[in-house]
């Protein structure tokens, strides 16, 4: 929890140091013209008002971000279901909170668009009016296609993490990466199964010197443990 709560930070962090950057450039590429003045004190008043539509922005983007996290790994269990396998295990919600982080920050501007002017009330029509001051009468369409981007690139990032799984079986543990490589372990290359501290969470070295962390993938059930250590011949070190 510690750990998505400090991701939570970093990325509104990131958001609020590259916003004022991109709202600079689209002042700097696309001039206001012809818009109409705002005074000092609007421009003080609407600044305020412009803080609500920046919390309820973070919060649409931490709900959307557990949400899409969530559904992104009961995804990933359906995708890979099989009964030609033993064990499957698939990314959990920790694995997949890097990508549903991405989607939930870039959905969020959707119902904030949608509740603006709900939210700003009879100011609204005196922010589009800033906007256009502030950033030019290009902004909606620079923001447009930006969304776009970030869409397209959110729907990348979540296809490609939906590739990593891993299987178990009586003789073979089977991993298959982001890019759909995979490769094959006999029971015999085990080198060592060591217990984290915590419910599921182990960590299975073989003798090429690679690593399978089972803290990011679920579910990790206690039979396909000691059907590892019973095949390798190993036990389990806490």
């Amino acid at each position: 929890m510690l750990e998505i709560i400090k991701s939570l930070l970093i990325a509104f962090f990131a958001v609020a140091v590259l916003l004022p950057v991109v709202r600079y450039a689209l002042r700097r590429l696309s001039p206001a013209q012809n818009a109409a003045a705002i005074s000092a004190e609007e421009l003080k008043y609407i600044q305020k008002q412009e803080l609500k539509l920046t919390i309820a922005y973070f919060f649409f983007a931490t709900v959307l971000t557990v949400f899409s996290a969530g559904i992104l790994a009961l995804i990933s269990s359906i995708i890979h279901a099989s009964k030609d396998h033993m064990f499957v295990m698939t990314p959990n919600f920790r694995a997949l909170f890097a990508p549903g982080l991405l989607l939930g920050l870039t959905l969020a501007l959707l119902p904030l668009r949608i509740v603006q002017s709900a939210l700003l009330g009879n100011d609204f029509e005196l922010y589009k009016a800033y906007m256009q001051q502030a950033e030019g009468h290009n902004s909606l369409r620079v923001y447009s296609l930006l969304l776009l981007m970030l869409l397209a690139i959110s729907g990348m990032a979540t296809f490609y993490a939906l590739r990593w799984h891993v299987t178990v079986d009586q003789e073979e543990i089977r991993v298959t990466n982001l890019l759909l490589e995979q490769r094959a372990y006999d029971m015999n290359e085990i080198e060592s199964i060591r217990y984290l501290g915590a419910e599921g969470e182990y960590l299975v070295s073989f003798t090429d010197q690679t690593n399978l962390n089972t803290t990011y993938l679920k579910p990790v059930q206690l039979e396909m443990i000691a059907l590892l250590a019973a095949e390798s011949d190993k036990r389990v070190i806490r």
